[in-house]
Formats: structure tokens, sequence, C-alpha cells
């Protein structure tokens, strides 16, 4: 857990790994310099429960250096994620490790993931990602398809391949990390939720918004570039443009507006350039990205219809 500011929420995200069925676990708190109690707080529960230990940065950062800096200092057999606001339901690890156990090829399980609004009693959406790892793969080039706080890797395998989080990413090293992970080995995602996730207005992904600048698109190219296509900044645009993603509804992306009608087409020449790579290195299953594809490109169409209707 990487922790900065977060005293507000942090005794509750502990409480939830104090209560996990699965036992035989620590828990490495790093906290990235934090200004306000998050110390004092992570140290309360570190009394009452002695397998939970507080690394202290003694500046801030980011949340890439203080994850890394838990992961040099984990001795389990597998590391799981959880920001310091989230909660995780009581099977989480139990039911992640028991994937993992049963199937020597996995690097990294996920799964569903039920939101709720802080304060607030009411669940929010339920967030379901795919579970296969060929439309896994196929997801990644648009969008992530696992959440930081749900993420629960073979910690052996990740010293292996020297695979850690990138500080270059201030959002979105999650994501890049579990891109990188899959081209090592296998992913999925649980059916069942794993992750709590707390909405507020204070947490990272709060007013993100995609451009070709950001550490997403960054974070694309480089899974394309891995797929074998490098996109110009034109494509680059479409590409962000038709990215699915739970924080936004489809078409919100302001590009997606701005170009109008001619999106449609300039998606379908992108897509058949993507579809070519991949075909030629087979990094990406054909079939999971021709299914994900179709999907984006029926989503295009629907928005577009609305748009025209609401003309």
């Amino acid at each position: 857990m990487a922790a900065y500011n977060a005293g507000r929420f942090v005794r509750e995200a502990l409480a939830s790994l104090s209560a996990q069925t699965l036992q035989d676990l620590e828990v490495l708190v790093a906290d990235d310099g934090s200004t306000d109690d998050t110390a004092a707080r992570v140290e309360e529960a570190a009394r009452e429960d002695p397998r939970i230990r507080l690394l202290r940065l003694a500046r801030n950062r980011g949340q890439a250096a203080a994850l890394n800096t838990a992961l040099k200092q984990a001795r389990g057999r597998y590391l799981a994620v959880l920001d310091a606001d989230d909660e995780a339901p009581a099977s989480r690890l139990a039911d992640q490790v028991q994937a993992l156990e049963r199937d020597a090829g996995l690097i990294l399980v996920g799964g569903a993931v039920q939101t709720f609004q802080d304060r607030h009693p009411a669940r929010g959406e339920l967030w379901r990602y795919a579970e296969d790892d060929a439309t896994i793969r196929a997801r990644t080039l648009f969008k992530s398809e696992f959440i930081s706080g749900a993420m629960t890797f073979d910690r052996e395998r990740l010293v292996e391949h020297r695979l850690g989080f990138d500080p270059r990413y201030r959002i979105g090293n999650d994501w890049d990390l579990s891109s990188r992970a899959l081209r090592v080995g296998r992913g999925a995602n649980l059916p069942q939720v794993v992750l709590r996730y707390r909405l507020h207005g204070a947490q990272m992904t709060t007013g993100m918004m995609d451009d070709v600048r950001a550490d997403s698109a960054r974070i694309r190219l480089d899974a394309l570039g891995w797929v074998g296509v490098a996109p110009s900044e034109d494509e680059l645009r479409v590409h962000l443009a038709v990215s699915p993603c739970n924080y936004w509804p489809f078409g919100a992306h302001p590009y997606f507006r701005a170009a109008g009608p001619r999106l449609a087409g300039d998606a379908a020449r992108w897509f058949t350039r993507l579809r070519a790579a991949a075909a030629r290195t087979g990094r990406v299953p054909l079939p999971a990205l021709d299914a994900t594809l179709r999907e984006i490109t029926a989503d295009i169409a629907r928005r577009a219809g609305a748009a025209h209707e609401a003309a």
C-alpha cells in the first residue's frame, strides 16, 4: 500500500486487510512523505495487528516509488496491491491466491469492483472486467483491464523479470505494470468482487481526461509498440477518443465530439492498421482483438446515432 496524506481513510483500508480469511500475510504501508496523520494512523493499526508494518519515505516521491519501496521489502510469494482509500472484501486474498496456485501460467489476477460513494451507505456501480487472458490482452491496448487496488501478482515472477512500478508515470503506473506483466505471463480476472472502490473528490483519477501528452497515452503507445504499430499523432487522438473508460461515458472525450462524423471512418482505418500489426506479430490473439474492435465500432455508431437524434 502506498499512502500519501491518507489519514482520513487508511485505518478502514487496513482493517479490511486484518479481516482477510487468508491470514498468512504481511501488510507493508509505504508512507510517501505524508504531512497529515497517516503515519500515526498506520502505527495505531500496527499495534493492533503486528502483521502491519510502516515504511516511511523521507519525502514525497510519488505512488510508483512508494510501491517499489514496499515491493523490495516484501517477503510473500504473492504481491497484492490495495490503495489507501479502498477496502478489500474478506475473501479477496484467499480467492486470488487460489487462482494463482491453480494455474501456474498466471502472473496477475484481478476481479470485479464494487464502487461506493464516500460517506454514503448505498452501493454504487459494479465494474466487471474481462476474465480470460485473450480478451484482457486485446482490451489492454485501449484501457486498463485491471484496477490498481484489485491486483495480485506472482511476486517471484515480477522479481525474475525485473518488473516494478515505473516512477515516470504519475497516473497509470498500475496499468503500465499490468501491461508489461502480460508480456511474460497470463492474466485473469475473477467474477467475484475483490475490491470496494471508494469514489471521492480527492482521488487521483478525479477529473482525469486522456490527451496525447498524458501518461495514459504514453502507456498505450508502449503497448501498441509492443504489438508492432506506431500510431501517428492523429491516429493516437482517435485511439484515445474511442478508448472505453469507467470514469466517464463513452463519447465524452473532447476529440470524439470535435471529430464529428469523420471519426467513424478515421477509427476504421486505424483499426485496420492495428489489426494488421497484431496479425504480423501474433502478440494479441486476433479473435479477441476483432471482438474488441467490433464492440468499440458499435459504440461509436450508437453514440453518433444518439448525437444525431439529439440534434
